[in-house]
């Protein structure tokens, strides 16, 4: 039994990652648009949208969670995760005037906590001050061993985060927006997000504490007008050479637009 990953959708303008194991499914964030989007993207991924066991959400901007997604999650009965203090958050700025009367919410707090065979811990990332947000690690024992898994986007510094990717086999990180395109193309916003430069900064940050040199990479969340995946990991490869340091993992790209390989850990 092997843990696997596979993003959805990557951008500013809407993400959804998936997790499963031979037993349980999760997914981070659905923040898909439409109703009829949500359900093409989500029975392209899974087939039967109600064979998932949760949804997990990281915080409350529209491009992770928002009405139209949670009403396919209503309809197809999937227990929605939030943390405590954002569910009223989420209600508020999510529900309007429909009652979501048969949306079932569970919350979690700072601590670990398990769905099905996954184990997850929650950590606080540094983004938007109105906005609660949250990394997770995600932990599953395959033959007597952990497999860990980091999953972190909308935060604008790794600053005192090293401690929870290092030793991941598999890591995705934000890597939002290139210096030069964001002077082009200026958003106030993108002060809340991780820059290239700072991706590479801190994955190298994650090689330097780690033990693990099994580890894969997956870059996602870009600014579809102030990124490229060939940009993000040119400079997360400048970053590594400019310290004469050879990375020592695999480094992958999530799409806007469609599914990524899938990534096995077994």
């Amino acid at each position: 039994m092997a843990i696997r990953f596979k993003s959805l959708r990557s951008s500013s303008s809407g993400n959804s990652l998936l997790l499963w194991t031979d037993t349980t499914k999760i997914l981070i964030d659905c923040g898909l648009g439409s109703m009829k989007k949500t359900r093409q993207i989500l029975t392209e991924a899974v087939d039967d949208i109600s064979s998932i066991d949760a949804v997990l959400i990281s915080h409350m901007h529209s491009d992770h969670i928002s009405y139209y997604p949670l009403r396919v999650i209503e309809e197809a009965g999937l227990p929605v995760w939030a943390y405590e203090d954002s569910v009223e958050q989420m209600k508020e700025k999510h529900f309007g005037e429909y009652g979501f009367d048969g949306l079932k919410l569970d919350s979690f707090r700072e601590g670990k906590f398990e769905i099905g065979d996954i184990v997850v811990e929650p950590f606080r990332l540094p983004h938007h001050p109105d906005f609660a947000t949250f990394g997770f690690v995600i932990q599953y024992k395959h033959r007597n061993q952990w497999k860990k898994i980091v999953i972190a986007t909308d935060f604008h510094s790794g600053a005192g985060l090293t401690d929870y990717f290092k030793d991941a086999d598999f890591i995705f990180v934000e890597s939002n927006h290139d210096l030069e395109l964001l002077r082009q193309y200026y958003n106030p916003n993108s002060r809340y997000h991780l820059s290239n430069p700072k991706a590479g900064g801190l994955l190298y940050d994650i090689q330097t504490a780690s033990h693990n040199n099994r580890r894969r990479v997956m870059l996602g969340h870009m600014s579809r007008q102030r990124n490229t995946n060939e940009l993000a990991v040119k400079e997360v490869k400048s970053f590594f050479a400019g310290r004469k340091t050879k990375m020592d993992f695999e480094l992958l790209t999530a799409s806007a637009d469609s599914e990524s390989e899938a990534v096995e850990l077994i």
